[in-house]
Parts: C-alpha cells; structure tokens; sequence
C-alpha cells in the first residue's frame, strides 16, 4: 500500500508528535481539530515538537481543520483522540473513510476498538500500542518526553489484511518510529493494560510523577494489587501473553523505573481539570471481570476514586 493521504484526528499531545514527524517525509497529512478557531491559528503558525533530551525542535505545517469534509475521503486515518472522546469522532469518520480506508487507533486503555467498529469494518480496523511519550506544553507545542516501539495488528487477529500496513509502517519508520506489526495485538494490548492500572491512577490520586510511586510502600502494595487482580481477570477471560505474574509486576515497576521523570495522562488530566480515561483503563478490567464472571474490587475502587475526584475538580480541601 502506498499511501495518498492520512488524517490524525486528534490535535493532543501524541496527535501533533505523530502529525509533525511524519509531515517531514509526508506532506500529505492533516490534522482533524475540534475547535474551529484553534484550528485556524495552528494552521497559520504550524505544529512543533522539542526533543527534551536535546532540545531539538523540529517544526510542520500540515493541513489543520475542523471539519472533515474538507479534507474528504482518506486512504488512512490515524484515532489519536482520548479513549473516552472516540464516540464523538465516528461522525467524522464516516465523512473520512471509503470501502478501503485503514483506521489506526493507538489510544490508552481497552475498549475504544470496540466503539471504532460500529461504524468501521474489522478488516479495515487496526489496533495498537505506542510507548512514546509526549507533552503538551502550548496549543501548538509538545515536548517529546521519551521515545520506544509502535506495535500495530488487525482487530481480527491472524487477518491477511495486515499486510495492507507495510506502507503505512514505512512511512513511520522514515518518521523515526520504530513500528512493528504482529498477529495477535490482544496480547501486546493486555500487557500494555497492566502497566497503566498499575501507574496511572496511582499518580493521579497522589500527584506523584511515575518513578515516585516506588518511594510509598503504601503505594507500591496497592500497586501490586491492582496488577494482581488484572492478572488474574485477564487470565479468566481466556488471555495468555506469554508472562507470569512476577514478570509483568517486574515489566510495571520497570516502566516505572524507565519514565520515572514522566508525569502520566492520567495526572495531566488531574492538573488540566480534564476527563480521565480510568473507564478505559482500570474500568477495563472490571467490565472484563464481570464478562467473566468474577469480580474486580481494587480497580474499581480505584476507578471509583479517580471519577469521584475528577467529579469535584480534584478539591481535597475542606469545604
């Protein structure tokens, strides 16, 4: 597949690293805004990404929109929307794709796949993972926090439809994303899963960057726990990613360890007074439980946690 044409939608931090990157081999790449006027500024003034290990800044001006139809049918669109804003897309979606288009979701959590397949067909949707991470510093500006592997599959696994990807995956590899397509995403989704019900709502709920849950004993014994548990859902429900319970705890307070500078998407949500996207995450697994028959009582008290403060902006003051 070589493409045409890509849209982003989405104009958060990891939709302006993706959109700039790729606009530097790519030209034919645009980025679908919600907001009419803020389209319209960054699309005078373009796109940046600062490396923050070196300070490099490389800048873009691809095409920026609200409005779908004026970008029309699309060979590839990128989800790069928060997991929870993915209904409000499909719209859009509609407006952006035809019988072929690929629609690539890399969004946080489990469950948004599932809502791009109401109006996207299973052998035109892709599912994955990217260990990227960024930060937004203006409306136009992110801070590329630390970098790792894209891993794309099919929504039906085993499906001879990836191979409609290599160009895809060219292209990003060309934009300095190591990328990697497998069979079987469901796996790399589950593992990726356990590491956010292990960090992200612990940092939200403490304020605390990645690294610094590993100081709490307190924390880390939660932690522990609502890893545990999302183990043992994801074992119930059928799932095998090739790793026992020590070794995917190691791989979280490894991660931990790796991004322990890094102030999570949960806790930028916290900071910004923004939705969360714990239904995607810990509320993932609860919903899994419940398909399995079991039950889930630290992460969704976890997630009942996060909704409840996210509910009253976060105030832990005495009213």
């Amino acid at each position: 597949m070589t493409l045409a044409n890509l849209t982003i939608i989405g104009p958060g931090a990891l939709g302006i690293l993706f959109a700039t990157r790729i606009w530097q081999v790519f030209p034919h790449v645009s980025l679908l805004h919600y907001d009419k006027e803020k389209a319209r500024r960054m699309e005078t003034s373009g796109v940046m990404v600062v490396e923050e290990g070196n300070g490099t800044v490389l800048k873009a001006f691809p095409k920026i929109t609200a409005n779908a139809k004026e970008i029309g049918r699309q060979e590839l669109v990128m989800v790069l929307v928060k997991a929870f804003q993915t209904s409000q897309v499909l719209q859009d979606l509609k407006v952006l794709c035809g019988p072929e288009t690929l629609v690539v979701t890399l969004q946080n959590g489990m469950g948004a796949g599932d809502i791009l397949a109401r109006v996207v067909p299973g052998e035109n949707l892709v599912l994955g993972v990217t260990m990227h991470g960024a930060n937004r510093r203006d409306e136009r500006t992110v801070v590329h926090a630390g970098s790792g592997d894209t891993i794309l599959g099919m929504f039906h696994p085993g499906s001879s439809d990836i191979n409609r990807l290599e160009g895809f995956v060219r292209l990003l590899e060309k934009s300095g994303f190591i990328t990697y397509l497998v069979q079987d995403i469901y796996p790399v989704l589950w593992k990726k899963l356990m590491v956010n019900v292990g960090i992200n709502p612990l940092t939200a709920l403490s304020g605390l960057r990645n690294g610094e849950i590993l100081e709490h004993p307190e924390l880390v014994s939660i932690q522990e726990k609502a890893v545990s548990e999302a183990f043992t859902v994801m074992k119930a429900s059928g799932m095998d990613i090739g790793m026992d319970f020590k070794e995917v705890l190691a791989l979280v307070r490894k991660v931990c360890k790796d991004t322990a500078e890094n102030v999570s998407s949960m806790l930028q949500d916290r900071i910004k007074g923004n939705q969360t996207e714990i239904d995607f995450i810990n509320g993932a697994v609860v919903r899994f439980a419940l398909e399995a028959g079991t039950d889930a009582p630290v992460n969704e008290t976890l997630c009942l946690l996060v909704k409840y403060f996210t509910s009253t902006g976060w105030n832990f003051g005495l009213h």
